[in-house]
């Protein structure tokens, strides 16, 4: 018969294990414990494994690797990222991303065919045509220019457009005349550019470039600067050499 707890009053302790029980019980516990933390830190790490590795597939055969970042890209295939969100920050991530491509392909480190087919529309509009053609079969340069996107705003947005400026900084590292000494300039611009979302994705249709403004002269900006309107929150760069 089982114990009848209602007898049991607030000052019975019940039961009670003697010291030797609890040592034996305690060393009991203590493998299986073990046990189970150990298979936790295991599925815990495959979990982390598969989630870094995705669906990476043969990405070393294709060229073609999977990443996961919030709002995009989710795959870059060699060299040139494509995969954003249908959002605000989805088209801020490609905007910054399709500058920095095509400045990598102007130095000859990604082939400029791979940023027209995933980046870019059909049929760009003739400011940027002209761009991606002068920036296109060009050889690879000693010389290194990386573009940082200082400041993103996105001026206007809908699900099937948007316009993005980026204001840029450009740091250029070079030799000097095969000296081997290493100059290094910093370059101030920003780029108006008109994106569509097409094929599932956002593409880049046309842009405009101009100099500037200086950090020295942006404390004030007008209204019309590329530092006036309201900053997109975030650090939307992705493209790495």
């Amino acid at each position: 018969m089982g114990t009848d707890y209602r007898a049991v009053s607030a000052d019975s302790s019940g039961p009670t294990q003697t010291e030797p029980d609890r040592q034996r019980s305690a060393r009991r516990r203590g493998p299986i414990l073990a046990v189970i933390a150990g298979v936790v830190v295991v599925a815990l790490s495959l979990i982390l494994v598969i989630a870094v590795t995705g669906r990476s597939g043969n990405g070393s055969d294709t060229g073609s690797d999977a990443i996961r970042a919030v709002h995009g890209p989710t795959t870059v295939n060699n060299g040139v990222p494509s995969g954003y969100t249908r959002d605000e920050q989805g088209a801020s991530t490609a905007a910054v991303n399709t500058i920095q491509a095509i400045a990598q392909a102007g130095q000859g480190r990604i082939d400029m065919s791979g940023v027209r087919e995933s980046m870019i529309v059909a049929a760009p509009g003739p400011t940027l045509a002209t761009a991606l053609e002068l920036e296109s079969n060009r050889d690879e340069d000693d010389d290194v220019l990386s573009l940082l996107p200082g400041a993103v705003t996105v001026t206007s947005f809908t699900q099937d457009a948007a316009e993005v400026t980026i204001w840029t900084i450009g740091v250029g590292q070079s030799d000097i005349n095969d000296t081997g000494k290493v100059a290094v300039s910093t370059t101030y611009s920003t780029t108006d550019l008109s994106l569509v979302w097409q094929d599932g994705d956002w593409k880049a249709q046309d842009w405009s470039f101009r100099q500037g403004p200086r950090p020295e002269d942006a404390s004030y900006p007008a209204a019309d600067s590329a530092l006036g309107g309201q900053l997109t929150a975030g650090y939307y760069t992705f493209y790495i050499d």
